[in-house]
């Protein structure tokens, strides 16, 4: 079918309808009735001879069409936005929003943003919480931060729409103020006399491995405790195991990612040299349309410089 055969109108308001799953909201975004959304969406559906949408009496969802057709609109309409904001001078402006783990979020992303937002005042960057699958079709979400193998940080997505590069590798650490430091000394069957905290969250499902507890099983083997004489305390929320150590609550196997400025500013130390580079860290994934967003573009950049930093100072405490 040509394209002089299609409304460029009724494709506008599938892709809009489509990211929304919603009518309404679609209607309100392009500032007409509900009915001529749906009439315009209908009148498309008949030109292509295609049902796009699966409509139910409170539910409104994608056909197997509909999902392909939204993901080549999307990525159409993103591409003329981004020529629009080139040619008029405005292709920096706007809103970028991030999704991320709480952890990383509040203990590694959100002290260093003042930085970002000094280099890109003309960018508004808003950061979402959640470790769970984002769905970038619907969740107005641009690109999200994820744990992954270091490896292949892409191999998991399983989606040939979504992009992933392996920002920083990160480490498990030993860690604890330097009050239970010195009193731990260099006895490390003293340990069996703290808590030990430890990460119980899990950022993968059940037919994947799970990270943390590998994670923390090899450290215990690798230091050489018996786990029956541990009194191991699991938080499971990651930042709080990093809190928990900061209130002297225990000793804390936690990532460098989450401690790091805790240990540069002398609260936390690495205890009896252990900081283990991982075989996992956080990739930043997007959907491939986005590539060329100007906006991505200059986060991601920041992103880098940031990181670069980190790498350094993984290869230092790394050799503690």
């Amino acid at each position: 079918m040509h394209m002089t055969n299609v409304s460029l109108n009724g494709l506008r308001a599938f892709e809009v309808a489509a990211r929304h799953l919603s009518f309404t909201k679609a209607a309100a975004e392009l500032h007409i009735t509900q009915a001529a959304v749906s009439q315009q969406i209908r009148r498309l559906e008949e030109q292509l001879g295609v049902k796009l949408f699966v409509r139910k009496t409170r539910e409104l969802s994608l056909s197997a069409s509909g999902r392909e057709l939204a993901v080549t609109t999307r990525a159409a309409v993103n591409s003329i936005q981004n020529t629009i904001d080139q040619i008029t001078g405005t292709n920096i402006k706007g809103v970028l929003t991030i999704s991320t783990l709480a952890s990383i979020a509040s203990r590694w992303l959100i002290p260093r943003l003042s930085r970002f937002q000094e280099q890109h005042t003309d960018i508004e960057l808003h950061v979402h919480t959640s470790g769970t699958k984002v769905n970038f079709m619907t969740s107005g979400i641009d690109a999200a931060i994820r744990l992954s193998p270091i490896e292949e940080p892409g191999k998991a997505l399983n989606d040939k729409s979504l992009h992933s590069e392996l920002l920083m590798p990160d480490a498990l650490c030993l860690v604890a103020t330097p009050v239970l430091g010195k009193t731990l000394g260099k006895n490390i069957h003293a340990l069996y006399e703290q808590a030990l905290v430890v990460d119980g969250s899990r950022f993968n499902t059940t037919d994947t491995p799970d990270f943390t507890a590998l994670a923390t099983q090899e450290a215990i083997t690798s230091l050489k405790l018996d786990r029956s004489k541990l009194n191991i305390v699991e938080y499971s929320q990651s930042d709080d195991v990093v809190l928990a150590a900061l209130a002297g609550k225990g000793v804390a196997l936690t990532r460098l990612s989450l401690c790091l400025d805790d240990l540069e500013a002398g609260r936390l130390q690495i205890l009896f040299g252990y900081c283990c580079p991982l075989n996992y860290g956080y990739s930043l994934v997007y959907p491939s349309h986005m590539n060329n967003d100007v906006r991505l573009q200059a986060f991601k950049h920041w992103l880098h410089s940031e990181t670069e930093i980190f790498h350094q100072r993984l290869r230092q405490y790394s050799q503690v």
